[in-house]
């Protein structure tokens, strides 16, 4: 019952994040477009790294690891009275954290650019603008780590499509800035860059108001609520402690990329920027979407022991998660280059920069499926509250991809970075399942292990058939290079995978193909 209701919910999840996701592709094609490749995309990018670093490795990161399982099982067994003082102290606390953080943030932006893009000190000008960008979107953090509570708050309460939906929000206000604002701010690059700080700030801001208005409607009382002996607030304490170790290990990743990336040619930045955003197709919107999902109902196993029902879930979501992704996968890296000219090449976007940006592509996608997996496996660990373990791997998983960046970046440059996350990323899948295996047991690896090779045997031969698809199309009706005949071949080649795709599962005889479409038409 549970695995069934994991799958609806996390096709729900999954669909509003696809609207969310092609939001946000028409947000990048847009600075794509405005903003080229060069001094001032690279500032903008590693200026609303920094924001969003703290934000993974604080609220969306440390926070909800350890906040869903205690806020969950307050629900489970504590008075509404108890769970809405919890969850009114947390923000309190959360805000004022993170006032402070914005202060230091905006007064000593010129010393954390210093290190967080040491290359850009050889330009003065490229320096200068990300230094100014850094401090006008430090507030961001502050506006998007609340909704990030709320966030989890509401997916506690198994209330799952405002959460999605509200990045939406925040894609659309950006955009309206990209076509109204920008423009009238001025015809360069260097002028249009701050009305995207502007739609950001605003749009972050919107998503909290989008989760405010139900959070109320469940209970919550908007507080200023201080109770530093509360035992909940205690645990969560607690469990953020190791949680914060282990989300820094994967923000100093991002971080060692962008140092890396910064000591590189200009414009290698932005093509791991733009590369990155393309695998976050799949993994954003099917794998985040399963392991969200999953996260709730992993923790109510947890508080309740079931470690049978707990071993279900995880093999179950799993399962979902390769069943997309792996195909999803394989059409992103034989198709990566028509898709990142459909989605990237306009305006300032040179043609050459859809190239770099396609090969880019192609080394995150190797990674995605481990990616997907990481996600629903770390939760285990503090689901169960023995979040060290999930630590110590992803301690070990940062060590080896700083070591890979640094061995691959020569001979690779840029792409030998995100080929190194990859690498990082599909050891640390293989090692947490090892341990979860090892302490919950029941997760059927012989059965996952012959499911997942069937669907990556399909996924190829798809993937290959597409390709020859394409390239036959392309050669036949767009000698003359058309953005619209690009897309038209693209999104026939699609559909042709998804049909390739289906008929092998059949010939495989995989029976979950018909328990999935079974959710998809009968969901609520």
């Amino acid at each position: 019952m549970e695995t069934k209701q994991i799958t609806k919910s996390a096709i729900s999840v999954s669909i509003i994040t696809m609207i969310s996701r092609v939001m946000g592709y028409i947000r990048d094609a847009v600075s794509a477009a405005l903003l080229g490749v060069g001094m001032v995309s690279d500032a903008f990018f590693v200026a609303f790294r920094i924001p969003n670093l703290l934000r993974n490795l604080l609220a969306e990161g440390a926070l909800s690891s350890a906040f869903v399982p205690v806020f969950t099982e307050y629900l489970e067994k504590k008075r509404k009275e108890d769970v809405w003082n919890l969850a009114a102290n947390i923000l309190t606390l959360l805000t004022l954290l993170l006032i402070v953080i914005t202060v230091i943030g905006v007064l000593f932006a010129e010393y954390i650019v210093k290190i967080i893009a040491p290359g850009f000190s050889n330009d003065i000008a490229k320096f200068n603008l990300t230094v100014e960008l850094t401090r006008y979107l430090f507030p961001f953090i502050l506006f998007v780590s609340i909704a990030a509570l709320f966030l989890g708050i509401l997916n506690s309460l198994k209330k799952f499509s405002i959460p999605a939906f509200a990045p939406v929000i925040l894609n659309i206000s950006m955009i309206c800035s990209g076509l109204f604002l920008c423009p009238a701010l001025g015809d360069t690059p260097e002028k249009q860059v701050w009305g995207w700080v502007i739609g950001a700030l605003f749009g972050a801001f919107l998503e909290i108001v989008i989760q405010l208005i139900p959070a109320i409607k469940s209970g919550f009382k908007l507080k200023f609520f201080i109770d530093l002996k509360e035992k909940g607030l205690q645990k969560i304490i607690k469990l953020m402690i190791p949680a914060t170790i282990g989300q820094s290990v994967t923000q100093i990743n991002l971080l060692v990329n962008t140092i890396l990336a910064s000591l590189l040619t200009q414009g290698s930045v932005t093509y791991l920027y733009y590369g990155n955003r393309l695998m976050q197709l799949p993994f954003g919107v099917f794998g985040v979407a399963i392991a969200t999902v999953s996260f709730t109902y992993i923790s109510q196993c947890a508080a309740r022991k079931d470690y049978v029902g707990l071993g279900n879930i995880i093999h179950s979501s799993l399962k979902q998660a390769f069943f997309i992704v792996l195909p999803a996968s394989a059409g992103l890296i034989f198709l990566s280059l028509p898709i990142n000219a459909l989605l990237f090449h306009y305006g300032r976007f040179e043609y050459a920069d859809t190239i770099n940006t396609a090969k880019a592509s192609i080394m995150y996608c190797i990674g995605i499926f481990a990616f997907s997996g990481i996600k629903i496996l770390t939760q285990v660990f503090y689901s169960i509250e023995k979040p060290d373990i999930a630590v110590k791997i992803s301690v070990f998983s940062m060590i080896l991809n700083v070591i890979l960046s640094i061995i691959l970046m020569f001979p690779f440059k840029y792409l030998g970075l995100a080929l190194a996350a990859s690498i990082a990323g599909i050891i640390q899948f293989f090692i947490l399942y090892y341990f979860v295996n090892k302490f919950i047991g029941n997760l059927k690896t012989k059965d996952l292990l012959i499911f997942s090779f069937k669907i990556l045997i399909a996924s190829i031969f798809m993937g290959i058939i597409v390709y020859l698809f394409y390239d036959f199309l392309n050669g036949e009706f767009n000698k003359i290079y058309s953005r619209f005949i690009n897309g038209i071949i693209v999104f026939i080649s699609i559909i042709l995978g998804m049909i390739i795709y289906f008929i092998f599962l059949k010939i495989f005889k995989l029976n979950e193909i018909n328990s999935f479409f079974n959710s998809f038409l009968n969901r609520k």
